[in-house]
C-alpha cells in the first residue's frame, strides 16, 4: 500500500510530491501505432472522436520499464460497461511472444481526453495477464498548438480513502526513448505533407502529390471547355468560330483511349506486367526449391556418414 505523500486527488487519479520510482522510457512506435488506430477507427465508423483499446508490449527490468511496441485489442460494451476480449488478448500475446521473445504485456491503452472511474473496471480486468498493468491515454482533442505530448501514463497504487483501500491510478513520469531505425522511419513520416505545403518531403510524396495537381488543373479545365461547348450548343452563348477552333485544335491534343492503337498498346504493356509479376513467382518458387535441396542434401549426407560409422 502506497505511503508517499499525496497533494491531490481527482476522481479515479492521485497527483503526488515528486517524481515516481519507476523508470519509464516509451519508444515512438506505439505513438504511432495507437494514433493510426484511431484514425483508421474514425474514417470506418465516421465517429466525431472514437475510443479505442489497445495493449503495450515491451521489456521491464525491476522498476525500469522500456514500451516497444502495442497491438489492437477488440471490445465490446454492455450496459455500460467495457468488457475487453480477454481470450483475443491471451492468443495475441502468445503470438507475440514467439516472435519477441523478451516482450511482455506491459499493460493498455485508451483515447480520451481524461481518466475516470470507469477505466479502473477496465483495469482491473488486465490484472490476469499483468497484477500491475500500466494504463497510457492518448488526449485526442488536445490543442494542436501544446508543447508537450498529450500522452499520460498511469500506475495503479492502493490508496486508503476515507478508512478504505481503494485502487487508484498514479501518474507516472516518461522519457521518449528512440533507436537509429526508429529515429529514421519518425523522421520519415514527419516529412510527409499530405497538403503539399511544408519546405520538406519526402521525393515519392512531392512526385505524387506534382501529379496530383496536374491531374486536378487539366480535369477543371476540361470542365470548363465542356460548359463552354454546352452553352454554345444551346444557344446561351453566340458562337465565336476563334474559340471554337481553338477548342478543336485542344480538343484533338487530348488522347484518346479507345482507338484500336491505345487498346493494342495497353495490352502490350499489360502482357508484360503479367510477364513480370511470373517470372518473379518463378524466381521465388525455384528459390525455395534450391534451400530445400540444399537441406535434403545435408541430411542425407549426415544420415550416410552415421551408417558408414557404425
Amino acid at each position: 500500500m502506497e505511503k508517499g505523500k499525496e497533494t491531490k486527488q481527482s476522481g479515479a487519479v492521485v497527483e503526488r510530491e515528486g517524481a515516481g520510482s519507476l523508470t519509464l522510457h516509451l519508444h515512438p512506435l506505439v505513438i504511432i501505432n495507437i494514433s493510426d488506430h484511431w484514425t483508421r477507427t474514425k474514417v470506418q465508423t465516421n465517429q466525431a472522436n472514437p475510443r479505442v483499446i489497445g495493449a503495450l508490449v515491451g521489456t521491464q527490468t525491476g522498476r525500469v520499464i522500456e514500451i516497444y511496441n502495442s497491438y489492437e485489442l477488440p471490445y465490446t460494451v454492455k450496459d455500460g460497461q467495457v468488457q475487453i476480449n480477454l481470450q483475443f488478448l491471451q492468443n495475441k500475446s502468445e503470438q507475440f511472444k514467439k516472435v519477441f521473445k523478451t516482450y511482455d504485456f506491459l499493460g493498455w491503452y485508451s483515447t480520451g481526453d481524461k481518466v475516470n472511474l470507469a477505466d479502473m473496471d477496465v483495469h482491473k480486468q488486465f490484472f490476469e495477464s499483468n497484477e500491475s498493468p500500466l494504463f497510457l491515454v492518448l488526449d485526442t482533442v488536445a490543442s494542436v498548438t501544446a508543447k508537450e505530448l498529450p500522452i499520460s501514463i498511469y500506475e495503479s497504487e492502493l490508496h486508503v480513502v476515507k478508512d478504505s483501500p481503494t485502487l487508484l491510478f498514479v501518474k507516472v513520469p516518461y522519457k521518449i526513448e528512440t533507436g537509429d531505425a526508429e529515429r529514421i522511419s519518425v523522421d520519415h513520416i514527419a516529412r510527409i505533407t499530405p497538403s503539399g505545403g511544408g519546405a520538406g518531403g519526402s521525393l515519392l510524396t512531392a512526385h505524387m502529390m506534382g501529379i496530383h495537381n496536374a491531374i486536378t488543373m487539366l480535369h477543371s479545365r476540361i470542365m470548363v471547355l465542356t460548359k463552354f461547348l454546352e452553352a454554345v450548343k444551346s444557344g446561351k452563348v453566340p458562337k465565336d468560330h476563334g474559340l471554337l477552333r481553338k477548342t478543336a485544335t485542344l480538343c484533338n491534343q487530348l488522347p484518346a483511349i479507345d482507338t484500336p492503337g491505345f487498346a493494342r498498346d495497353f495490352i502490350n504493356e499489360y502482357n508484360d506486367a503479367l510477364m513480370i509479376t511470373y517470372l518473379a513467382a518463378i524466381t521465388k518458387g525455384e528459390g525455395s526449391i534450391n534451400e530445400l535441396i540444399d537441406k535434403f542434401n545435408v541430411t542425407y549426407e549426415r544420415h550416410s556418414r552415421r551408417r558408414a560409422y557404425y
